[in-house]
């Protein structure tokens, strides 16, 4: 599970996560979203969780903990993130979760590496979410869709992790800014450097952004009422 501070929402049968940073406050960003007339879910702390929609027909699954064919035991808050990093090493394993409704499930999974992944707000019950907006308090060069995975997560991050780690956490983007590679690959490479809680909020956060819409606005957009992704 991925905790966010941040602005859940629904319009027109849309979830949307928002977040901001200081100084616009989450209180602020959600009066400036009623504005615009979205329905407010839930402002503050967002819980987070991913489903995978292949693997586990007819349900949506919350993974909990995995069994490989080798032996070896994922339990959460690792599961899905190891799943997604590194099943493609496993051909099959044996998957405990519950249902979006809560119901204990328990089956064999193939293919590890494969299948999309959902991602899904705690807002009375399960809510899928399919899209998420980052509003910049300072000055973006333009309204920014579709915003490619990292540079989405990466402005999410800066917001999330604590001083010392964020401090780590910049320097990996500008060393992978010098040798011209993905800040995934360069993390992966520093990330024993990271406390656990970061890497959980880092790997969560990349996740994230695979299973949403993306975009980066800033406030006076927000407050102007441009079209944001409709």
């Amino acid at each position: 599970m991925l905790q966010l501070s941040a602005v859940a929402t629904r319009r027109a049968g849309r979830v949307s996560l928002w977040g901001t940073a200081s100084p616009f406050c989450l209180e602020d960003l959600a009066k400036a979203l009623q504005r615009r007339g979205e329905e407010i879910l839930r402002v503050g702390t967002v819980e987070v969780v991913f489903a995978f929609p292949e693997w586990t027909r007819p349900h949506r699954v919350i993974p909990r903990q995995a069994l490989t064919e080798r032996g070896q035991r994922i339990r959460e808050p690792w599961t899905t993130l190891w799943l997604v990093r590194f099943g493609y090493a496993e051909p099959r394993a044996e998957l405990e979760g519950l249902t979006l409704e809560g119901e204990p499930v328990q089956l064999l999974v193939r293919d590890l590496d494969l299948d999309a992944v959902e991602a899904y707000v705690m807002a009375s019950g399960w809510q899928r979410c399919t899209a998420g907006i980052w509003v910049a308090a300072g000055s973006l060069p333009q309204v920014r869709s579709d915003v490619e995975e990292e540079a989405w997560a990466a402005a999410w991050l800066r917001a999330v992790l604590s001083p010392s780690e964020r401090e780590a956490f910049e320097g990996i983007l500008q060393e992978a800014t010098r040798r011209g590679i993905p800040w995934r690959v360069q993390y992966q490479e520093r990330e024993a450097r990271f406390m656990l809680e970061s890497r959980r909020q880092i790997e969560g956060m990349l996740l994230l952004a695979r299973a949403v819409d993306r975009c980066l606005i800033e406030v006076s957009d927000l407050e102007q009422g441009l079209p944001i992704m409709d």
